[in-house]
Parts: C-alpha cells; structure tokens; sequence
C-alpha cells in the first residue's frame, strides 16, 4: 500500500509541474484566494480547477500540495534513544502529498475536503505516526455556514491562532496537525473573535485509522487591532482536558485553564511582541500554577534587503517541588515546536534567550539565523518534547542531577521562492549540548540538516 500510495504521487508531481502561477494560496488552504481566477475567461492549466461552475452560485475548486524532505540526523535526541531503536544516526525521506476541494452552495454555505498522505522512507528507526507518517487519511471535512460577520465551522478542522504558540497546524512535521469540533468566528470593527470546542484528531499510520475525542479543549480567542492595524492586542482563555499527558512520568486526568495576552507590533522600523500566559487547574490531587512569558524585540536595519535584527527570550515554568501539592509544569497545549525538529526539546521548564538575524539578500531568497542559550528553569523537573513527552531525565533518574544547561543551539533556515507555486529550503542547526544533557545520558552534540521542496496549486 505505502508503495502504491507512493506511485500515485510521483503521477500527481508529473501532472501538475506546468501549473502555472495563481492567486494567493495560504498556509491554511481553506482560505485560499482565487476570486481572480473566477473572472478569467481564459483560465491554462490547473488554474481551471480552481472555480468550476456547479449551477446557478454553486461551485467547485480543487488544490493541492507535493512536499518532499530529505534529513539527516547525527546524534538523534543527544545520541539517547530507545532499546527499539536501531541507529543514533539516520538519513530520512519525508514524503507529503495532500488535495483538497472547496464546494460553495450560494453565499452562505460550502463545504471543504482534504486528503492527507505522508510517508517516511530511508529510516529504520521507529516510525512516529504523529508525525512521520499517516500512510491515508481524511484530515480535513467539515461544512461551514457563512451569515453577516458569523462563521459556523462543525467537523475535521486545522486550527491556529497568534504566533502558533497555544494552537498550531504544525507545518514542520510531515503530517500536520487537525481537530474535530464546533468553531465559531465572528468578525466586528477592527478585530475577530472565535469560540471553539474541539477535540485534536490523533494521527495513525495506517489508512484512514485517526482517532479523535480523547482530549477536551474549551475555549475563546479574541484579536483587536489599534492605530490602523499598527498595533494588536490577543487574549484568550481556554479549558484543556485529557488523560494522555504525564508530569514526571506520572499519568492522570488533567483539567488545566489557560488565559493570556499577547501584544504586537506591525510598524516600519522598531517592533515587537510580549506574551505572557497563565495555567491553573488540577493534574489527579495536585494544584495546577504555571506560566509562560516570552518578550520579543527587533530592528529593521536593512530596509532595501528586509534585514532585521532582533533578540528574544522565553520563560516557562517547570515543577518546582516534587513533595508539594502543586504542579508547575508550563502545558504547551498544542503549540509549534519552538526550537524545529533537530532536538525533541519544547518551551516548557525552560529559560531560552536568542538573538536573530532576517534579511532578503535577493527577492526570493529568505534567511534566518538565530542561536539560542537555553537551560532548565526547574531542576525538580524534566524537558519536554513539543508534544509534552517527558524525555529526560530517565524514569529510574528523576531528579537525579541538578545540572540547568541545556547547551548552545545554532540554527540555519533558508526559504527561496521559485514561483508562487514552487519553493526550495535549506536548513542547518547544531546544538552545542551543556551539563544536563551529559549528565542525563550521553549527552552528545547533534547536527541536522534538511533540504525540502514543496509544490503547491
């Protein structure tokens, strides 16, 4: 099946690469804009796909994406994995194939339908369905009422808000990350509002085998825009519930409020971003107090190349006593991995400071470096993957060393812009692993690189 699967693509990338260039196509597909597509009389190509007439006001439209990354891990998660792998080292091929289709019944309804397939090949590692492979699934359907101001959005759904830090689609990993619920968006003057209820679909490996309604997550998210979008104010508050998640290797139910803000700046020359979040709630018997602050603040000093300067630092709580009846352990919900896919390390029981560099050196080509100085806030406590795995210290080690240094992490990304359809990336990072990691395991230093091309229509 994985073989066949695989064919078929390489069908789909030859049919496709004479599409030509369209309108806007976004990170989130369903709000893809091809209005001036509906007007063209002429339409080449698989630009015809993109507004079909079904009849008086009805219509269809049908896109898609082609991803392929090749990795290559030396010293995967500081060289200390599990018995069930074969190698610390691994080159992998990550392959992505998603298409979708967009119905409009009239104004006020459609209905949107993506298929999703993502493979892992070249690595005889473990595969991590979450995020190597799901081989075929259903990963978004839902149907949407569309009325003045209001949207009503019930089924399979991707989800993002702010800077990916509370909810994100989770680009980076091969399979991307959807919900299943009821949102609810309302947009008023000069901001939006979204209510939602949703559970996040558990990706499998195999064929249309997700799982979802295990995790509970309540909530509202709130944007407001001032001084002509110059300046903008989120806030939310959210209810988390679950039974997957452990905190120092300890499972439990878990009913966790989040609420905070963030503040940003969209001006000419000097910007920046402050967000601070605050978790309460219960974990079994044990009172839930955490918090997550990051400040964020750059300079264009290049105006002609986009070349911006900037420096950021991140705080996030970790278990302070493991004897108290607190938990202090910062969720990270279903954030974006704050530090890539070299290392399995997320923003929580974590202090991180890191300046950037941004700049445009040509049109289409985009740069980024950054280096991170990162540590343990909490020595009580452990780190964390992304998706909340408590990774280190081992089960039979808790709270064995009382070392804070995660180390020194460099970090590479570079994005060129073929064509609006068509883009290349090259990305690089090593971390320079500190005292914790040595002392927790092996403790050696990793590199990571990533060529990727992505094809979308």
């Amino acid at each position: 099946m994985k073989n066949l699967i695989f064919k078929i693509t390489i069908l789909f990338l030859m049919a496709v690469s004479a599409t030509q260039a369209q309108n806007k196509i976004s990170l989130m597909r369903y709000d893809d804009d091809f209005s001036l597509v509906k007007k063209d009389t002429s339409k080449k190509g698989f630009n015809q796909l993109k507004y079909i007439p079904l009849g008086k006001n009805n219509s269809i439209s049908f896109g898609g994406e082609l991803r392929e990354q090749f990795q290559v891990y030396n010293n995967i998660n500081f060289g200390d994995v599990p018995p069930t792998f074969s190698d610390t080292n691994a080159n992998q091929l990550w392959h992505r194939l998603m298409v979708h289709s967009n119905i409009e019944l009239g104004n006020h309804f459609r209905f949107f339908i993506q298929l999703n397939s993502t493979l892992r090949f070249l690595n005889d590692n473990p595969i991590v369905p979450e995020i190597d492979e799901n081989q075929l699934s259903l990963h978004q359907a839902f149907a949407e009422l569309k009325v003045t101001n209001w949207n009503f959005r019930l089924g399979h759904q991707e989800m993002y808000y702010g800077n990916h830090r509370l909810i994100t689609v989770r680009e980076g990993p091969n399979t991307r990350q959807a919900f299943d619920g009821l949102v609810v968006k309302h947009k008023f003057k000069n901001g939006t509002m979204d209510f939602f209820a949703v559970s996040k679909v558990i990706s499998k490996q195999y064929v249309f085998d997700d799982e979802s309604m295990h995790d509970g997550l309540y909530g509202l998210y709130g944007t407001q825009y001032f001084s002509n979008h110059k300046l903008g104010l989120d806030y939310y508050l959210v209810d988390f519930q679950s039974k997957a998640r452990k905190y120092n290797y300890q499972s439990g139910f878990e009913d966790r409020q989040t609420c905070g803000i963030r503040l940003f700046s969209n001006m000419k020359t000097v910007n920046f971003e402050f967000e601070g979040g605050y978790q309460t709630g219960k974990f079994n018997d044990l009172t839930i107090e955490a918090y997550n602050v990051l400040a964020d603040v750059n300079v264009t000093v290049l105006p002609s190349k986009k070349g911006i300067i900037g420096f950021a630092a991140n705080v996030a709580s970790g278990d302070k006593d493991n004897t108290d009846n607190k938990l202090n352990t910062y969720n990270l919900l279903y954030a974006k991995p704050a530090y890539g896919l070299a290392v399995p390390i997320g923003a929580t029981n974590i202090i991180s400071f890191y300046p950037y560099l941004k700049i445009n050196p040509i049109q289409k080509l985009n740069i980024l470096a950054q280096v991170f100085f990162m540590a343990r806030n909490s020595n009580q406590d452990g780190t964390y993957s992304p998706g909340m795995i408590e990774n280190r210290p081992r089960p039979n080690a808790l709270f064995s060393s009382d070392k804070k240094t995660l180390g020194k992490y460099y970090v590479l990304e570079t994005n060129y812009q073929q064509t609006k359809n068509l883009s290349f990336s090259f990305d690089a990072s090593y971390f320079d692993a500190g005292s914790y990691p040595k002392a927790t395991g092996n403790g050696k230093d990793v590199t990571y690189l990533s060529f990727k091309s992505t094809f979308k229509f």
